[in-house]
């Protein structure tokens, strides 16, 4: 599902496949087709190319999210309710040896899909907190520490 934030321009289907090609590079061409509110059916013509695009997870394409899902039978668009939430998140006292991007994401990955860094923690002008923006899935147990 294509989720947009606020006051986000609409994106159309052709300008989302567009990013995903660029994105996935499968070997062979795949077809995609809208279901409404924001879904979206994807056909491989190839277990791996599925495979590949489905190891990208969550995708930030600024705007929006991609989120992937697993087909379930009588799938109805209307039917589905929202179970997740983008927030952003501050890492307390982090020794610098880990504010690179890759280790920050590993540590978000504990609670949910990180997405973004913040200007600040992307250029290291703050050094209190790291600030990353993840996306949560409410249906599963959040951590209070």
């Amino acid at each position: 599902r294509l989720r947009l934030s606020k006051g986000d321009k609409p994106v159309t289907a052709r300008d989302l496949q567009i990013k995903l090609v660029a994105l996935w590079k499968t070997s062979s061409p795949w077809k995609m087709i809208s279901l409404g509110r924001g879904f979206y059916e994807f056909k491989f013509t190839s277990y791996e190319d599925m495979r590949l695009a489905w190891s990208s997870g969550t995708v930030n394409l600024k705007p929006g999210v991609l989120r992937l899902s697993k087909w379930t039978n009588d799938f109805n668009s209307s039917a589905q309710s929202q179970t997740n939430v983008q927030v952003w998140i501050r890492l307390m006292e982090l020794p610098q040896e880990y504010w690179r991007q890759r280790t920050l994401f590993e540590i978000a990955s504990a609670i949910g899909i990180p997405l973004a860094l913040d200007e600040a923690t992307k250029n290291r002008t703050i050094g209190h907190y790291a600030r990353l923006l993840v996306d949560l899935d409410l249906s599963n147990r959040i951590f209070d520490e």
